[in-house]
């Protein structure tokens, strides 16, 4: 249910005891349009547009002709093909901002035609009076959006078109691949947690899902997690500083070790010693030094800042498919990052992907290797983003691919060298047995409400993500 608390307004809250894998709800969107700021897509179903394929009747990227009627772009063909301004669609590859007017125009069309949606969105923030703090961003909107509107023969008054963007800005979820935006108007009551007990699904049909990730009690408030929990303490809380205009107080932001994650601790180049750990003495204090825990060195947020973007940066300019230049580097950066930093992490999650297309091929001591990265990362996933969510799930099947694989090759030893040592059958039993537990667990990470089934309680049935059948 909707609950009012003192200081934190209107959250969702568990009525009862919910299971892990439990559909805690389904949400309609309120609009649906491209996201703010990004590539040209097109109208209708937000994917890549073909070049040179535009709307007969308004001129904006279409796919086809199927997409050229659809009823999402139906709704503002008219009104587009009004604009005295045509925009230039021949670079597809470049942001065009003009695009951030569809999703708002989408969104007071609603509140013309539903007004009870509308209403709805009422009890929803629009942060304005943060945005309009930032003359550059609020102008860009008042142009592409206000001004565009205008010119298209729309006499929306100021306010409400703000009030739209300001919805869309601080309420609205990335879906179709991360080509559109959506708003839904139960659905964003839900709270933010860097480490959240839900994970959401938006699916084609503008629809929702809200599923638990792990036990919650009721009375418990349900959580999302805004950004991904792969980041950082200063970069984590940044993007919500900036973003939603909030200083996130949950308990991983409130501990120096992340809950003893370690997903932002850093070396000391120092001491240079495993165990000589650089943590911010003050987490919620994006000002606060960070020092180390056995010389107390101290080092400003700006330093640890310039750490991760460098090192960030040399990762992205890695040849994505080389395992040597992964490798290499991860054994450069070993030397200043904690070993479950996010960056570590990021690292180890791509050679596990990288390796997980040929397992069996590696020797024992590459598996063994792969091995262990599961184990870091899946750690790691066990604090900061716990129960079951997709990511985990994929990195526990390889990490149960390459267990099999690694007692296979220990039994084929001992068979050759006609050695009991190395591996007894009860050993091997064992491990096999635990193997399936993990790989079990990897099947439920897998699982999401997608399909469509009439039932008693809901009109959701729990299947297998197709991407993993």
């Amino acid at each position: 249910m909707v609950e009012k608390r003192e200081g934190v307004g209107r959250i969702l809250v568990a009525t009862r005891d919910i299971d892990p894998l439990e559909l805690i709800l389904w949400d309609n969107a309120a609009a649906m349009g491209p996201r703010m700021g990004g590539k040209p897509v097109c109208l209708q179903c937000l994917k890549p547009p073909k070049p040179g394929k535009l709307c007969g009747t308004c001129g904006w990227p279409v796919c086809d002709e199927k997409c050229e009627t659809g009823y999402s772009h139906k709704i503002e063909c008219d009104i587009l093909a009004k604009s005295i301004e045509k925009p230039d669609f021949s670079k597809l590859d470049d942001v065009l901002e003009v695009y951030r007017c569809i999703a708002p125009l989408r969104l007071l069309l609603v509140k013309n035609k539903f007004p009870e949606i509308w209403e709805r969105l009422s009890y929803l923030m629009d942060h304005n009076e943060d945005r309009v703090k930032d003359p550059e961003l609020w102008n860009l909107y008042q142009d592409n959006v206000n001004k565009y509107l205008k010119v298209c023969g729309q006499e929306f008054c100021d306010e409400d078109v703000d009030r739209a963007v300001g919805l869309l800005w601080t309420n609205s979820f990335a879906c179709a691949s991360g080509g559109g935006q959506a708003i839904f108007p139960t659905f964003s009551f839900a709270s933010h947690s860097c480490k959240p007990n839900c994970a959401h699904s938006v699916f084609p049909n503008k629809t929702l899902a809200l599923q638990a990730k792990e036990k919650i009690k009721a009375g418990e408030e349900f959580t999302i997690s805004y950004i991904s929990t792969l980041q950082g303490l200063l970069k984590r809380r940044s993007k919500l500083r900036d973003k939603w205009f909030f200083e996130c107080t949950c308990a991983r932001c409130q501990d120096a070790t992340e809950c003893g994650s370690h997903a932002s601790t850093l070396l000391c180049q120092v001491c240079k010693s495993p165990d000589a750990l650089v943590t911010s003495t003050n987490p919620i204090d994006p000002k606060a030094e960070w020092n180390c825990s056995k010389c107390q060195q101290k080092t400003n947020p700006e330093e640890i800042n310039a750490i991760e973007n460098r090192v960030a940066e040399q990762m992205q300019k890695l040849a994505p498919s080389s395992m040597a230049e992964f490798e290499s580097f991860h054994e450069d950066v070993a030397l200043e990052l904690h070993p479950s930093h996010y960056l570590m992490l990021l690292l180890k999650r791509h050679l596990i992907a990288l390796y997980s297309s040929c397992l069996s091929s590696l020797e024992l001591e590459d598996l063994e290797r792969v091995e262990s990265y599961c184990k870091c990362v899946d750690d790691a996933y066990n604090i900061i983003d716990p129960g079951y969510q997709k990511d985990r799930g994929s990195v526990l099947r390889t990490m149960c691919e390459t267990i099999v694989s690694i007692y296979k090759v220990k039994k084929m030893i001992a068979k050759k060298r006609l050695a009991d040592g190395v591996d007894n059958e009860e050993q091997f039993k064992k491990r096999v047995q635990d193997c399936c537990e993990v790989f079990q667990e990897a099947q439920k990470c897998l699982f999401v409400r997608v399909k469509k089934d009439p039932n008693d309680f809901s009109k959701f049935a729990v299947v297998q993500r197709r991407d993993v059948e």
